[in-house]
């Protein structure tokens, strides 16, 4: 009983980059002994190539405020939100905001302490060369000598 493959199966394979496999010659007599990948998915596994990118990790960011920073940090904020949105949109940021001294009662202004942030990237190094571009630290508002940058697993991320 000879097998031969009609020209309805003699397709283009799905996986052009993927080579044919040889069948041996009592399975197929014909004059081809070459079966398409696409019609032998039971025999042939594709493979492909994975980019090795780094792994991207988590770091928190404590960021306290230089002693007496309180008017320059209320004069530049609007600049620092301003800034931090494309890094929000591509999810280099995922959680930020400022530490407080204390929760201000309603219509007060908040005592400000200094800023955390939860950053997504490669590596240390990248976190910080994003937090000395920022506004905060330009105008002398976080005191980047007694800053953290921690490494980070988060367990739990939900919005308020």
């Amino acid at each position: 009983m000879a097998f031969r493959l009609t020209r309805a199966f003699q397709k283009v394979p799905a996986f052009p980059h993927a080579r044919p496999l040889r069948v041996p010659h009592f399975f197929s007599p014909s004059a081809s002994s070459e079966i398409s990948p696409i019609h032998t998915k039971s025999i042939q596994f594709q493979t492909r190539n994975m980019s090795s990118a780094p792994a991207k990790r988590e770091f928190l960011c404590i960021l306290p405020d230089k002693p007496g920073a309180q008017a320059k940090r209320l004069e530049v904020r609007p600049k620092h939100l301003e800034g931090v949105k494309p890094n929000v949109a591509s999810g280099f940021i995922v959680a930020g905001g400022a530490m407080l001294n204390a929760h201000p009662a309603d219509g007060e202004t908040p005592s400000f302490k200094g800023s955390m942030m939860l950053a997504v990237a490669e590596n240390e190094a990248e976190v910080l060369e994003l937090l000395n571009k920022d506004i905060y630290t330009t105008s002398g508002v976080w005191d980047m000598e007694n800053a953290q940058i921690i490494p980070f697993k988060s367990a739990v991320r939900e919005a308020l």
